[in-house]
Order: C-alpha cells, then sequence, then structure tokens
C-alpha cells in the first residue's frame, strides 16, 4: 500500500466522519494526516511508531491504524465506519461542489443515498429540467 492510498482511506475516514457529525477536531486530524501522508517521500506503511509519530499531525492512534494498514491492507475503523452509511454515499463526494456537509444534509434531510436517488429528487423538484 503506498502514501496515496493510505491518504486516501484516511481521507475517507475523514468525510465519512463529517457526515456522521463528529468531532470537528477528529475530523481534522484525519485530513491534516491525509495532506501529511500523501506527498510524502518515504513509504509510511514502512515506518515504525517512532518514525510515524515524528510526521506531522501523527499522533499514537493515527500510526496505530497506518501500522495496521501496512500489515493487513484495511483498517478496521474504515471499514467499520463504511458500514455505517450505503455503499454509494461516498459517490455523491465525486460531483463538483459537493462536500460532506452538503452529502449529510442529503442523506439526513432527504434520505438520498446516490446519485441516481440525486437525479430523481431534482427531477421531482423541477420536472422541465429532466
Amino acid at each position: 500500500m503506498d502514501n496515496r492510498q493510505v491518504a486516501r482511506i484516511f481521507g475517507e475516514i475523514a468525510d465519512l466522519l463529517e457526515i456522521k457529525g463528529d468531532n470537528a477536531f477528529k475530523i481534522r486530524a484525519y485530513r491534516n494526516a491525509a495532506d501529511t501522508i500523501g506527498p510524502w517521500p518515504d513509504p509510511v506503511v514502512r515506518m515504525d511508531d517512532a518514525q510515524l509519530k515524528e510526521l506531522p499531525g501523527i499522533g499514537k492512534d493515527l500510526a496505530a491504524k497506518i501500522r495496521e494498514l501496512g500489515a493487513t491492507g484495511a483498517c478496521v475503523y474504515h471499514q467499520e465506519l463504511l458500514q455505517q452509511f450505503p455503499p454509494t454515499i461516498l459517490d455523491l463526494l465525486r460531483l463538483q461542489g459537493v462536500g460532506p456537509k452538503t452529502v449529510a444534509t442529503l442523506y439526513a434531510a432527504l434520505g438520498i443515498t446516490s446519485l441516481d436517488e440525486l437525479t430523481a429528487a431534482a427531477r421531482d423538484v423541477m420536472p422541465s429540467a429532466a
């Protein structure tokens, strides 16, 4: 697993936590870790705990998740968060201008969990635009 993959998983964790309405500091910690790890020149999954904790914004918990990703290729916490939402929820984040807060609103207020549901809801609101 390369640094970009680790960063992507940490970014998804941050997005899912934000959709869930979790603690802002926790969300920021995962986003900052993703921003640090993505471009880091050395493979973080090969680092030991002491080396990981020297990286900006990486503490004991994040270091443990990086080690878990390196050892297993997966992160239990990430998998648990994914199971709390429909599998298509992250697809909504790929839309330009749609971030985790918008996805959270679409999901909580309208029950929208996929691009198809969003399209259908838009057509219901504006039938002439279909």
